[in-house]
């Protein structure tokens, strides 16, 4: 059966929040006035945080006392913070991270596991001895060819899984995109569209028995945030991201809530959270195994999961802070992507704890001065 609707999510969903219902509600949960509420509010808004209205409520700026809710960072703090953990000049990697072709090339080169490239679809750019299909119809052409499907595509630049869907073998004529068949043709023309710089078509990853039990067959991946400290990259922390029941991407992007999972330094889950801190739940079981707990579940790659970021780390000195995704999969982890500004929204609702809290400021405080030493441009006379 197909539909008519379109194909990829290209675009966020947008926050529906009704502001004064919201400041009601909190102002139930937390036992103080909706004036001091509101007032909260504004100044999280205004001041040094930032916070778009709907972010101090997803985000949970609206729990704790005054210091804890000082803590938590929305987009504009995130990025502000993230950009100043990167150094200036030529050892400023962000754009080749941005490129996922590029990244994948370095990494690979350097031994570290990353998906395999079955084709690429770009209008102009090069890839080069991947097969390029510069066409619409070359891509639909592709997709129904007998023997290249199952598969995973994703821009080349893209970010929080926009565009980004399994390719799964259906009748003739017809991809199923993960629960949903659409015409071959139409999805080509959509990617056409809206994706002429690249769109990456790569393996299909398959996770371990025990996580699809777990989570479902669609892919989630493990946000290891490494920080460079005095002794070399380390863990900051780590958040393990579940799609959505029925969905493939571990990100909220169907109009339905995804799942958090904070993990400690053992890779052990401590909480488990679905949805942000306003509307959702803490977990203790299995969304798709309710049988299956998943507080104190161990990954089962963890130390290599934790080597693979922290020696990745090493590639991009001019980065003090660094977000990797890595999949747990059959042949082990893999990176999927990495991240030079990554979201530390994922550790606010995991950890249920506003991410600038002193501990990590001071740690971030630290490594901001040692990339600075380890990053000094060259003298001009060094560089005449």
């Amino acid at each position: 059966m197909t539909d008519t609707h379109p194909i990829l999510v290209v675009q966020r969903p947008k926050p529906g929040f009704d502001i004064a219902s919201a400041v009601r509600r909190a102002s139930r949960l937390t036992g103080r006035s909706e004036i001091s509420v509101g007032l909260d509010l504004i100044c999280r808004m205004t001041r040094g945080q930032r916070l778009k209205f709907d972010e101090y409520f997803v985000q949970g700026a609206w729990l704790g006392d005054p210091a804890d809710r000082a803590a938590y960072v929305g987009t504009r703090t995130n990025f502000r913070t993230n950009r100043s953990l990167i150094a200036d000049g030529a050892d400023d990697q962000t754009h080749l991270m941005t490129d996922k072709y590029l990244t994948g090339l370095v990494l690979r080169a350097n031994g570290f596991p990353v998906p395999d490239l079955k084709a690429v679809f770009a209008t102009f750019t090069s890839f080069g001895q991947t097969e390029t299909l510069r066409s619409a119809e070359d891509l639909a052409a592709w997709m129904a060819e007998a023997g290249h499907l199952p598969a995973f595509a994703k821009p080349v630049d893209g970010t929080m899984a926009l565009g980004s869907v399994p390719l799964i073998a259906a009748e003739p004529g017809l991809v199923n995109i993960g629960g949903r068949n659409v015409p071959v043709t139409g999805l080509a023309r959509e990617v056409a569209r809206q994706f002429p710089r690249g769109w990456l078509i790569q393996e299909q990853l398959r996770q371990p028995a025990e996580i699809e039990a777990l989570i479902g067959p669609g892919i989630g991946t493990i946000r290891l945030v490494t920080l460079w400290e005095a002794d070399g990259p380390v863990v900051l922390y780590a958040v393990w991201r579940h799609p959505a029941p029925g969905t493939w991407v571990d990100a909220a992007i169907h109009g339905k809530q995804n799942v958090g999972c904070a993990l400690d330094g053992d890779g052990r889950v401590t909480k488990a959270r679905l949805g942000d801190l306003f509307t959702g739940k803490d977990l203790t079981h299995s969304l798709v195994s309710p049988e299956l707990p998943l507080m104190g579940y161990q990954l089962p790659q963890w130390r290599e999961i934790v080597e693979i970021g922290r020696a990745a780390h090493r590639l991009f000195p001019g980065h003090a802070l660094i977000g990797w995704d890595i999949a747990m999969t059959l042949r082990g982890p893999v990176i999927s992507e990495v991240n030079a500004n990554p979201l530390h929204m994922s550790y606010q609702r995991s950890f249920q704890r506003g991410f600038l809290h002193d501990d990590h400021r001071a740690r971030l405080d630290a490594a901001r001065q040692l990339m600075r030493d380890r990053c000094k441009p060259a003298s001009r006379k060094a560089r005449t």
